[in-house]
């Protein structure tokens, strides 16, 4: 039965895989015409043949060797519409460096274009116009599947790794980008706009990673332009993924590095400026900007509506009521005078009836039917890649309940060693209990290894959505998994149901019996009910009959719910059987005491099982819930409408060739007609000037957030179920996950300035922006206001149950928050365990908040000036804040005051008992990081310490530490970074011309001291005194000492003698002077030397006097003779 479940789910899931692939493979197949590409030749051949549009159409491409373009004359392809099997070979060499716009290894890949499994390297970076460029495509509106681009992309508008724009019908599926990407306007990873889908695509590249210089042009700005971002002199919308997305974001991931470094605004990890709909992505790269920088998306903007106020406009509406009643009194007048005239008019007035009514209806038809298949088909597409990310977990739960039961199995076993034959059971049934105990084993490890092989095969199909070979290859591995664990499940109850037989000795046989049968009934419904679901679908699915199927589809997930109704059955009747076999155990003496572990065991399996069931139930519950989806192929009745309108058409101009012919017999009372119609069109016209000069109203009175009211189907103005691992830095309105959540209305977006411009008739904006169950684990530091672990800036819009783990920081501002710096929307159900640091307005939650609901915090902070909270620095003055809690020894709840019911304090313990508590939130735990490397983890008990600091790696010519804090009382999580710091060469004692100095390499720890005594020895038989010197070098992270000791002369003048006392007591040593000091090596720690005066030789010091005497005579002589001269010449 287990196994009908499971092969049921793979056809499902193949199915509706297959749906969204049949279409472009249809298209591919219809032509039968085969191309390959074996060299540079051929694709160059294949370029040119595809400047007519329909020359690719219908046509499959396949790729059959790896090519080099490097020095070929390689232009891209101007446009493709077919089906290019890449096959995993390489286009390399691609250089695109001329003149020209829309740019990529395709210039335009049509809507029923398919590129699978190509990687391409090389560089695209055009002379000039330099818009609209991908590795790729410069424009998608077809699929892309399984791609890869490595190299440069380089440009100025609209610029992605792969496509510069994902038209609203283009998918891109499984693609990778690597190198890197610069643009100024619309840059992104994977596409540089995105109006269509972008499901499970990477992107490992850095984009604008360094600084661009965006220059305006002004004689090309028109009026009309200058409110659009594009056209500030400034990098704007830039992405890891997009740079801009209306579409729909799937299950994405960035590594690379985003944005430059104070410079940008509207800059993201997964998304600039999100618009769309964007779920389950996820970003560890690090992200830098000026203004609006986010973890996963820089600018949210909000699904906006127009709604005009019909109330308002009744006097217009009256005039323009009149205004026809004029029009009908005038063909009153025209029949009443010409007949032939009147006619004329009702034939034109019916026919422009039947023309505007068959117009509307063929472009409605039209438009209809091409929306709704490309939204089918993209959410086809998301659908299957969520149920993939939800089955996942559960799975995981899985492995768990296969190692209860082989717990289960080793405790029945030692239970059977232990009573031995006191278990009273007999011989026969002894052995056929431990028989069974080792088919219980092995039937739980054959569940675990199946469980392993489903969780693999469930990963290749998600890698594998967008190809339909290996889409099918990867069901039948989920196919195989599904069977092999059925089969190991039903052992496993068959075996156990054996234990019961065997065990039982009386009492409620029959209760035990009932409950057996209800669940192999239930679960026999369960299955049967899937099976009846996929035979239906995959019976349509062979033939081609998507519109049938669509109508099976519906029946699937009609049957679906009720199989996940019979999965809760199912696991209700596993526990009452668990609880039957344990009251069956209490009943058996000394069997039962020792089996008395085995009765534990029992129930835990029983409640993970139910667990589990209830799990999967849900998530299938959900998916039944989902609106069908259905592919609804061209009919008859377009082409009906299309002839219908041709012959309205030509009824319509005879019957104006009849009017002119027939305009001769106008009267006096048309005239009157004409000028009454006249005089009402001033009318009309007054009342229109007057609404327009209405200046009363403010125009933020015209928004209206909505952002609260729940809707059905995917949102827009949404990110959801989305995390970030990397540090977020920039200058204003920074976040974990998006930087602000705003409407960008004008020219100017370093102040978002609103100017109110031309007015319309009365109208007025509803507004809707939403984030959901989203986690930000990386650092965030801006350097002015709005710093937040989800949102820095919060005009509008909710954010509900989201996590904050990371650490927040403004350096020169405030407004700084554990979810938003501040908020003027809604926060609830959100949970913060975190550091903040910043000026004025620092909260657990927000900064400066609006309404706060059941929101939780346990959060430090550092440093603060004014308006401080462990749930907000403050609120707005209509503030609605309740049941928010935090722990704090020293914080208050909303500017350093709580309060009961709304916003108070309690203990740690209290806190990790409420309601949907995450489990990150109630494990505290403080993580060491080395160069960017985690030393260890270590978690701890609020309150208490660490026993020890784990020891840090060495770094060669460094000390290190760890940052000092009280170890021994801990209430917060945080991460420490390893300090090193460079060794020091030289230490001395201090003073400016140090008596003792020390050359080496010691730590920042290291220090150096000396002491002096007189000292005197015998060496000889001569005695010798003098000062001794004894120097101590202490470094705690040096184990062995290694240095040069200088010791400043006494007198400089003189010559002395070093002698160094060791254990044999002094030796005199031979020493090296370095200007005014003598050199001494040491190798240990304490050495201590003594400096003696050296006495010069006899025969020097009386030569030294004899030269003295000698100099001194030769002086006097020569002044001698001198005063002889000098007294001649008086006389």
């Amino acid at each position: 039965m287990r196994r009908k479940i499971h092969k049921c789910l793979s056809f499902l899931l193949a199915a509706v895989l297959l749906a969204s692939l049949a279409a472009p493979a249809a298209l591919a197949a219809e032509g039968g015409d085969t191309v390959f590409v074996r060299t540079a030749e051929d694709l160059v051949q294949l370029a040119e043949n595809c400047t007519l549009d329909s020359w690719s159409q219908g046509r499959i491409v396949r790729l059959q060797a790896d090519i080099d373009l490097s020095g070929t004359d390689f232009t891209p392809i101007p446009t493709f519409g077919g089906t290019f099997e890449g096959q995993g070979h390489t286009i390399s060499g691609l250089s695109i460096t001329g003149s020209g716009n829309v740019r990529g290894l395709f210039r335009y890949i049509q809507p029923s274009g398919v590129v699978r499994d190509l990687s391409v390297e090389g560089r695209v970076d055009p002379s000039d116009r330099k818009n609209t460029l991908g590795g790729i495509a410069g424009s998608n509106r077809g699929l892309l599947a399984g791609c890869t681009f490595h190299g440069t992309v380089r440009g100025a508008d609209s610029i992605g790794g792969l496509v510069g724009i994902n038209e609203s019908s283009g998918q891109i599926v499984n693609c990778t980008f690597s190198g890197a990407v610069t643009g100024e306007h619309y840059a992104g990873g994977i596409a540089g706009q995105n109006y269509g889908a972008v499901i499970q695509c990477r992107n490992s590249g850095s984009i604008n990673t360094t600084e661009v210089d965006a220059e305006l042009d002004l004689d090309a700005i028109n009026r009309e332009q200058l409110n659009a971002a594009e056209n500030v002199p400034v990098c704007t919308d830039i992405g890891g993924v997009a740079g801009y997305s209306s579409g729909i974001i799937q299950s994405c991931t960035n590594s690379g590095s985003v944005g430059y470094d104070h410079v940008g605004y509207n800059i993201g990890g997964i998304v600039g400026r999100q618009s769309g709909y964007l779920d389950g992505c996820a970003n560890s790269g690090d992200i830098l900007g000026r203004k609006d920088v986010g973890g996963v998306a820089g600018q949210l903007e909000p699904e906006v509506r127009l709604l005009y106020d019909q109330g308002q406009m009744g006097e217009l509406l009256d005039a323009l009521d009149g205004l026809g009643d004029l029009l009908d009194q005038t063909q009153q007048d025209l029949r009443g005078t010409s007949d032939a005239l009147s006619d004329r008019m009702d034939a034109i007035s019916a026919r422009t009836d039947e023309a505007r009514e068959a117009v509307g209806d063929l472009a409605d038809s039209a438009a209809d039917w091409t929306n709704e298949n490309i939204e089918e088909l993209n959410s086809l597409t998301a659908r299957i890649s969520w149920l993939i990310d939800q089955l996942a977990p559960i799975l995981d739960d899985a492995v768990d309940v296969m190692d209860l039961v082989e717990d289960l199995a080793d405790e029945l076993g030692n239970a059977l060693d232990e009573v031995g034959a006191a278990s009273g059971l007999g011989d026969q049934a002894e052995q056929e209990l431990r028989a069974a105990v080792q088919s219980l084993r092995r039937a739980a490890s054959s569940g675990k290894e199946a469980v392993a092989r489903l969780l693999s095969a469930l990963e290749h199909l998600g890698a594998a959505l967008g190809s339909a070979l290996q889409s099918q290859e990867a069901m039948e591995e989920v196919r195989a998994a599904a069977g092999d664990l059925a089969a190991a499940l039903g052992d496993m109850s068959d075996t156990l149901a054996e234990i019961a037989r065997i065990l039982w000795n009386g009492g409620d046989e029959a209760a035990l019996g009932e409950a057996a049968q209800a669940l192999a009934d239930t679960l026999a419904r369960a299955g049967d009910a899937l099976e009846q679901a996929a035979n239906a679908v995959a019976a349509h699915m062979d033939s081609g009959e998507l519109e049938e199927a669509g109508k099976d589809a519906a029946a699937a997930w009609q049957a679906l719910g009720e199989a996940a109704q019979a999965l809760r059955a199912a696991a209700g009747h596993a526990t009452d059987a668990a609880a039957l076999l344990a009251k069956l155990l209490a009943q058996g003496g000394d069997l039962a005491e020792a089996f008395r572990d085995l009765g534990r065991t029992l129930e835990k399996v029983a409640s993970r099982a139910s667990r589990l069931g209830e799990d999967l139930a849900d998530v299938f519950w959900e998916l039944a819930e989902e609106p069908t989806i259905t592919i609804r192929p061209i009919d008859s009745a377009i082409r009906e409408q299309g002839d219908a309108l041709g012959d309205v058409f030509a009824g319509l101009l005879e019957d104006g060739d009849a009017l002119r012919e027939t305009m001769s017999a106008a009267t006096d009372t048309l005239l009157d007609d004409l000028e009454a119609i006249g005089d009402q069109f001033r009318v009309i016209t007054d009342l229109l000037r007057d609404l327009l000069e209405q200046t009363g109203e403010e125009l933020s009175d015209r928004f209206e957030d909505i952002s609260d009211q729940e809707t059905s189907g995917p949102d827009t103005g949404c990110v959801a179920n989305s995390r970030n691992t990397g540090t977020v830095e920039g200058d204003i309105n920074v976040a974990g996950i998006v930087g602000s959540m705003a409407i960008e209305y004008d020219f100017d977006p370093e102040d978002d300035l609103i100017e109110e411009g031309d007015r319309s008739l009365d109208f007025r904006y509803q507004t809707k922006a939403v984030v959901r169950a989203c986690m930000n684990r990386g650092g965030v530091t801006g350097k002015r206001d709005y710093a937040g672990g989800v949102v820095g800036l919060m005009d509008l819009g909710r954010v509900s149950a989201c996590e904050n783990y990371g650490d927040i920081a403004s350096t020169d501002g405030g407004y700084v928050g554990g979810i938003a710096g501040a908020s003027w929307g809604t926060i609830r159900d959100s949970w913060v365990k975190c550091h903040l640091s910043g000026g004025d307005y620092i909260g657990g939650v927000a900064g400066l908040g609006a309404t706060l609901e059941n929101c939780h915090t346990l959060v430090e902070i550092e440093e603060g000036s004014a308006y401080l909270g462990a749930v907000a620095g403050d609120v707005d003055a209509d503030a609605a804040v309740s049941d928010n809690t935090f722990t704090s020894e020293r914080l208050g709840a909303l500017d350093g005051i709580s309060y009961a019911g709304h916003a108070e304090p309690v203990d740690f313990d209290t806190l990790c008992t409420t309601p949907g508590v995450p489990e990150s939130f109630s494990r505290l735990e403080l993580t060491f990081v080395a160069d960017g490397v985690v030393v260890e983890v270590v978690p701890f008990q609020y309150g208490e310490g660490i026993d020890a600091l784990p020891e840090i790696p060495a770094k060669k010519g460094c000390s290190a530490s760890w940052p000092d804090l009280d170890y021994t009382c801990l209430t917060a999580s945080q991460t420490l970074e390893a300090e090193y710091t460079p060794y020091t060469s030289a230490l001395t004692d201090g003073g400016e011309l140090p008596e003792i100095l020390v050359d080496g390499s010691f730590s920042s720890r290291a220090q150096v001291s000396h002491t002096t005594e007189e000292v005197a020895w015998t060496d000889g038989g001569a005695e010798y005194a003098g000062t001794a010197y004894t120097v101590t070098v202490e470094d705690p992270d040096l184990e062995q000492a290694a240095y040069t000791v200088h010791c400043r002369l006494p007198d400089p003048g003189k010559r002395y003698d070093l002698w160094v006392l060791s254990e044999d007591g002094w030796t005199k040593t031979d020493a090296r002077l370095d200007g005014q000091y003598l050199l001494l090596e040491s190798q240990t720690g304490t050495v201590t030397f003594c400096l003696t005066e050296r006495a010069g030789p006899l025969a020097v010091v009386i030569l030294a006097v004899g030269f003295a005497g000698l100099l001194i005579g030769f002086c006097w002589l020569i002044r001698w003779r001198r005063k002889g001269t000098a007294a001649g010449r008086k006389h």
